[in-house]
């Protein structure tokens, strides 16, 4: 039998000032707009921000979170109940100098706590991983273990089980050379495909891993810049093939100054299969996944395929409706005085999106990082965006003020272990698919959080949560029947894989 664990935190009231405009609602409904509200402002508002990635690292039961400063080191915010102090100097966490272009959360030796990868962008300086000493502090061990990753650009790093052992394997993007791939054994690093794919050369930013095909392994779609083609690497038992030209999505012909920056996996149409949103320079992509291996482009019709040098993007379904939104950091102007013209599209049902960012203007301030979290436990996914070109910038958070009775329309999902990539359905009592989620691989702008996954519910109905593990057995399935979201009303419904992975 599976282990389930449900744990319940309480809302926690915060001390913000409500900014925001409400959405568009009936007036017969009666129902209290939604806004956002600004957390912590003066805390936050750090020129340089780039990466944020989340999780939580001290096992406290609340969401804290790291970003990386241009030329400022790493920040770590510890979560005290919805109040955020950085901690990260003393937690020994660099402070000072550097350029960490991407963040990522993982536990690379399987003792239980997280541990933070932090890639530097500059090839003459050495990318590092902490390790988690038992919520205590943090110790670079990246020389130790292999994993400084040397004459490379950082951007996307993905943690992933790539061979099913049980333990996280490694994969970093390099803006200037080429992409590596890493296996784990027992905590060491040893880089393997060294000279077949998916090492290559094509000035890679964003790298998103998924089981696309559904055939048991993850595959791998790479977001490159610099006029560079996009590729897609089937894994076929740890052998990869680049499939992106015979699927139409390589984007060939690419002006040098255009290219594709990252990716952000989600399933917009609720029918079961993830699909793939490409913020570019240049029009934006969005691959809707056909559940037979293949992608067909729906950036245009569904209203997402806008030129507008978009940077990060990160799925959420910010109303609890049941469709995920989409959130697009994006800038414009020369450099030194670039200002974001950020995009939040709302899912209209499956049928398109709508840009609803003027509704919401205290969002529109990031150009870089962006994550979709629950910081507060309520229901209500939150926001934050960061800005990281220009003298004014920050690492902005922002509290969904959602009406309790809404935020209370929504369910929670915590996997344990070293499982990125596991997929979590919610079913009706009916049979019929409300909607996917995948446990992050990377995303929003050169990060990987380790976070619930989140769903909002048009009702308050039992459901059947269905959890898909990608092992090296392949997929493995175990549903839980009549999970009441009510009982899970500020907390997560939180699931353990079975002892020693037997299915």
């Amino acid at each position: 039998m599976m282990r389930i664990i449900a744990t319940k935190s309480a809302v926690t009231a915060l001390a913000v000032v409500l900014a925001g405009h409400c959405t568009a609602t009936s007036a017969d409904t009666e129902e209290p707009p939604l806004a956002f509200a600004s957390v912590q402002p003066d805390t936050f508002g750090i020129a340089g921000s780039l990466s944020n990635a989340w999780a939580d690292f001290d096992k406290d039961g609340d969401l804290d979170f790291a970003v990386s400063i241009n030329g400022g080191g790493i920040r770590l915010y510890r979560n005290d109940g919805g109040a955020f102090t950085n901690v990260g100097a003393e937690m020994g966490l660099p402070f000072a100098d550097g350029q960490i272009r991407g963040l990522s959360w993982g536990d690379f030796d399987d003792d239980g706590w997280l541990d933070l990868f932090a890639g530097s962008a500059s090839p003459d300086e050495p990318s590092a991983l902490f390790r988690n000493e038992a919520g205590e502090g943090f110790s670079d061990v990246a020389a130790e273990v292999g994993l400084t990753v040397p004459g490379r650009s950082s951007r996307q790093n993905n943690w992933i089980d790539l061979d099913g052992d049980g333990d996280l394997d490694f994969y970093a993007a390099d803006r200037i050379g080429k992409n590596k791939l890493y296996r784990n054994d027992l905590g060491v690093f040893t880089q393997t495909h060294s000279d077949t794919p998916p090492t290559i050369f094509r000035a890679t930013v964003g790298a998103c891993w998924l089981d696309y095909d559904e055939d048991g392994d993850l595959d791998l779609f790479l977001a490159n810049q610099s006029g560079n083609s996009d590729a897609l690497f089937r894994n076929d038992g740890g052998a990869f093939t680049d499939v992106a030209p015979a699927l139409g999505m390589d984007r060939p012909g690419r002006d040098p100054s255009e290219g594709s920056v990252g990716c952000a996996v989600g399933d917009y149409d609720n029918d079961g299969h993830l699909d793939i949103f490409v913020p570019s320079y240049g029009h934006n992509v969005l691959w809707q996944n056909s559940g037979e291996g293949g992608f067909s482009e729906q950036a245009e019709q569904m209203g997402v395929g806008v030129e507008n040098h978009a940077v990060g993007a990160s799925w959420g379904d910010y109303d609890n409706d049941g469709w995920i939104d989409l959130f697009v950091t994006s800038y414009e102007g020369p450099r030194g005085e670039q200002v974001p013209v950020n995009a939040l599209f709302h899912n209209e049902g499956g049928a398109g999106f709508v840009n609803v960012i003027d509704e919401y203007p205290l969002l529109n301030s990031g150009d870089h990082g962006v994550e979709w979290i629950d910081f507060d436990g309520d229901g209500a996914i939150d926001l934050q965006v960061l800005r990281g070109y220009g003298p004014v910038g920050g690492h902005f958070l922002f509290r969904n003020a959602m009406p309790k009775a809404l935020a209370q329309h929504s369910l929670g999902v915590l996997v344990e272990g070293n499982m990125p990539g596991t997929e979590v359905r919610l079913y009706h009592s009916n049979g019929s698919i409300l909607a996917t989620r995948q446990v992050s691989t990377g995303g929003g702008y050169n990060a990987q959080s380790v976070v619930p996954v989140h769903f909002g519910l048009a009702t308050d109905r039992p459901v059947t949560v269905a959890v898909t593990w990608i092992t090296g057995e392949g997929r493995k399935t175990l549903s839980y029947e009549d999970i009441d979201p009510r009982d899970y009303s500020g907390g997560v419904f939180t699931i353990a894989p079975p002892h020693g992975g037997s299915f």
